[in-house]
């Protein structure tokens, strides 16, 4: 299945705000940065960032003094995994949001199939539906 990529992360204040609490500004910065960036390369898949700390600070776009304050704070909210580093919890909302998606499709197809008479995943002409790559606004 083919799915869209994923361009609206899901953002929770509350909890980034607990999670960071006492951490300096710059570190607070970081954090969010790399995990803009995890969520940008997982699109609809496993986000991994590299495990270079000089490739991070260039995502982050840090400076050298803003990473070396800031890193030693995040380092533990990004553990090394296979081929990189990730944070496990933006990759539980990754896959909550890919279940509501695909919720939301077959509740899609299955009102259509009613109202135009088509199986679910067919157009009306008798061929298969093309999967769009379509965002709500």
């Amino acid at each position: 299945m083919n799915l869209p990529p994923f361009h609206r992360m899901p953002w929770y204040p509350r909890d980034f705000a607990s999670a960071t609490r006492g951490w300096p500004m710059v570190a607070r910065g970081l954090y969010h940065a790399l995990l803009e960036a995890q969520w940008d390369v997982g699109g609809a898949t496993v986000g991994t960032l590299p495990d270079d700390e000089k490739q991070l600070q260039r995502i982050a776009a840090a400076t050298p003094a803003e990473w070396r304050q800031a890193w030693p704070y995040c380092e533990p909210k990004f553990p090394k995994v296979e081929g990189g580093r990730r944070n496990a919890r933006l990759e539980h909302h990754r896959a909550v949001a890919i279940a509501e998606y695909l919720a939301r499709r077959r509740g899609v197809m299955k009102t259509n199939a009613k109202r135009w008479g088509t199986p679910a995943g067919q157009s009306a002409n008798g061929t298969d539906a093309p999967e769009r790559d379509t965002e709500e606004s």
